[in-house]
């Protein structure tokens, strides 16, 4: 599995050998194919915000966007899953009004856009539940695997509180 990671930003230091190991675990988890390939882009609310508008009609930032790759169009020998944008400006306001460290809230980001790229959605709300429940899943299994270490209050709290709170 391949993880490319491209940083835009100069908001929040990103531990970016942390994003590519979460990544790759949370791929396995998910059942990605061994020649899976993501691409993940940190960057500023203006940058995001203008994706938004091209690509959802909205004009104002959000906190991730995940665009799947339609597999057939590239080479068999790569399953590209797709892109996962994040805004770090977006992820730290959210962090504070949550109290919990930024980069727990860019993990929570990049687990939410890679279920995208798997298929999760949360427009409805019993594909809301069955996608929440699996974040925090995801959450517990990266806890258990002590890939969360450097965070402060590794438990799975502060994810289901950031969960209760956007439901």
């Amino acid at each position: 599995m391949e993880v490319l990671i491209s940083n835009r930003q100069k908001i929040v230091e990103v531990d970016l050998d942390l994003v590519r190991e979460v990544a790759a675990e949370i791929m396995r988890f998910e059942a990605s194919p061994e020649n899976a390939e993501l691409s993940i882009v940190f960057c500023d609310d203006d940058f995001i915000q203008k994706l938004n508008k091209d690509y959802r009609g909205k004009s104002e930032p959000t906190d991730v966007l995940s665009f799947p790759i339609d597999e057939e169009s590239f080479d068999a020998e790569i399953r590209v899953l797709g892109d996962i944008v994040i805004s770090t400006e977006t992820a730290l306001r959210q962090s504070e009004s949550l109290k919990h460290p930024p980069m727990l809230e860019i993990i929570f980001l990049l687990i939410h856009g890679l279920l995208h790229l798997h298929g999760y959605d949360h427009i409805q709300k019993a594909p809301r539940r069955k996608m929440r429940d699996r974040e925090v899943t995801i959450f517990r299994h990266l806890c258990d695997k002590r890939l969360l270490t450097c965070l402060e209050g590794t438990t799975s709290e502060p994810l289901i509180k950031r969960v209760i709170e956007n439901d």
